[in-house]
């Protein structure tokens, strides 16, 4: 206790003091001073934080807007060759000449490769030999006794077949000519007819009658003389098939100089060396490899001086092969599309394709196949629906992975909004708007179809309303949406995916 007294007693000696005490005093302004300084950088950092935080989510503000929007069924394929063959010879041979390389466009008939057909050269110089000689037997016997008379009663009856012919075509001439004359008649007499009932009312004069049941007159007069001439022209055609008939039994009893029986082997003989000829030839012609297709040798198998054979697999990508090149015709895509979507796709509809090694390039084209049956995998049903890129010399190659847009219909007035602007709250569908402080605050609405990245709003948005997107993890948090979200129309920003359609479900939470 007097140890506290006195420990006092020192201190109130110390403030006593003038000197101790002005600088206790200045102390305690610096103090002041130095604590004024730190509350004021506090609060100045808090305002600017906050500033800065308001300007970073005015950022993410953006307009909305109506305007015309496609509607699109979405789905993954791949590019595939509609046609796609190995080409190999009929016959195991020597490839003499290889035309063409992998990459290479070529068209339906183009010569591609020529094996060697050396061993069917005299082949067919023999058959083509025998074959002569097989004609020249036949022409033999078919010629008879006497050469002279038989050419001779050959032209009598080609001139009595060439006068048959033109007595045939004189007659379909008249025969024409009769059904026009019948038709004008027709004509005639219905506007003579007229004519004379408009003469007696008064409409035209008399002699406009008059001469209308003349000119009817002359049209029955050169039908008559029309159907008389034809009827001249038909006893000529009898009489001339009658002198053929003569003439071609003349000149058969003139040929007569050999049996009918020889003649007929001969013929037979003609006709077998000529089957000879025939199978070497399309031996000799099967060496000249041609393109059954028009398409793209994507595989290149051999060269020349290979011995190559004939082979029936299907084409593959594989790299070996006793073929000689393999070709893909004309390129189509294959796209699984859903069970639930396949009732919007229809035949000549158009798609847009992308494919992942051209991402920002779109090419376009049509549907031309449906498939009857599903296809089932870890049960889920899809079907494969077949597209045509319009332009088959684009940059797409077989084997390809692309994605879909099946184009199954078009608004012309509607609002869309980025898919990821839309989120789900207890099973509502919504977007944020800026409140009054420009704060974010959830806003129901209701959605539509999907248009590729966009989803339409059919209920809840007008044209220039300001809505957020990508927003981030802590501002989400602050509105309450820091955990999984739940199904809901559309994906909320930071989520992961959405089902075509409109409705989707959230595969990633905003927390996570």
């Amino acid at each position: 206790m007097l140890t506290d007294m006195t420990s006092t007693q020192n201190e109130t000696s110390k403030l006593s003091n003038p000197r101790n005490k002005k600088n206790w005093v200045k102390k305690s302004l610096v103090g002041a001073l130095l604590l004024s300084i730190a509350g004021g950088g506090y609060y100045f950092f808090e305002q600017n934080k906050a500033g800065h935080e308001k300007e970073e989510i005015s950022k993410n503000l953006i307009s909305v807007k109506r305007g015309r929007a496609k509607i699109y069924v979405l789905a993954t394929g791949l590019i595939k060759p509609i046609q796609e063959v190995k080409i190999s010879p009929k016959q195991t041979g020597l490839l003499k000449t290889l035309l063409v390389k992998q990459g290479d466009r070529v068209k339906e008939g183009q010569l591609i490769a020529v094996m060697d057909d050396s061993n069917l050269l005299g082949d067919a110089a023999a058959a083509r030999g025998a074959y002569l000689a097989a004609l020249d037997n036949v022409n033999k016997l078919e010629s008879g006794n006497r050469p002279q008379e038989v050419a001779q009663a050959r032209y009598q009856e080609l001139k009595a077949k060439n006068a048959a012919r033109q007595a045939k075509e004189n007659i379909q001439r008249l025969e024409a000519q009769v059904e026009a004359l019948t038709i004008q008649l027709s004509r005639n007499e219905t506007f003579a007819k007229r004519q004379t009932y408009l003469a007696q009312e008064g409409a035209v004069s008399d002699q406009a009658g008059i001469d209308a049941d003349t000119q009817a007159e002359v049209t029955k007069s050169q039908l008559r003389a029309a159907k008389q001439e034809k009827e001249q022209a038909e006893a000529a055609l009898a009489q001339s098939l009658a002198e053929m008939n003569a003439i071609a039994e003349q000149h058969a009893l003139m040929r007569a100089g050999y049996r009918k029986e020889d003649i007929e082997a001969a013929r037979h003989s003609a006709m077998q060396a000529k089957g000879q000829l025939m199978r070497v030839e399309s031996l000799i012609n099967d060496t000249r490899i041609k393109a059954p297709f028009a398409g793209v040798i994507t595989q290149k198998y051999t060269d020349a001086g290979a011995i190559v054979t004939p082979t029936t697999s299907a084409a593959t990508t594989s790299a070996t092969s006793s073929s000689i090149v393999a070709l893909a015709g004309s390129l189509e895509m294959v796209a699984q599309v859903s069970e639930s979507n396949l009732p919007k796709i229809k035949l000549g509809q158009p798609v847009e394709i992308t494919a992942t090694a051209y991402p920002d390039k779109i090419f376009r084209g049509k549907v031309t196949q449906i498939a009857p049956a599903a296809i089932v995998t870890s049960n889920v049903t899809t079907f494969e629906v077949h597209a045509e890129p319009l332009d088959q010399d684009s940059q797409l190659l077989a084997g390809m992975n692309v994605s879909a847009k099946f184009i199954v219909g078009e608004l012309d007035d509607a609002i869309t909004v980025p898919t990821v602007c839309v989120i789900s709250r207890k099973g509502q569908s919504g977007v944020f708007m800026p409140d009054a402080k420009g704060e974010p605050e959830f806003k129901p609405v209701k959605t539509g179809p999907t248009t590729g990245r966009d989803i339409v709003i059919t209920e809840g948005l007008k044209d220039g309303d300001k809505i957020f997107q990508g927003l981030s993890r802590e501002q989400l948090a602050k509105e309450g949406y820091g955990g999984r979200q739940q199904t809901g129309q559309g994906s909320g920003p930071g989520a992961s995916a959405m089902r075509m359609g409109g409705a989707g479900r959230m595969t990633r939470g905003f927390g996570n």
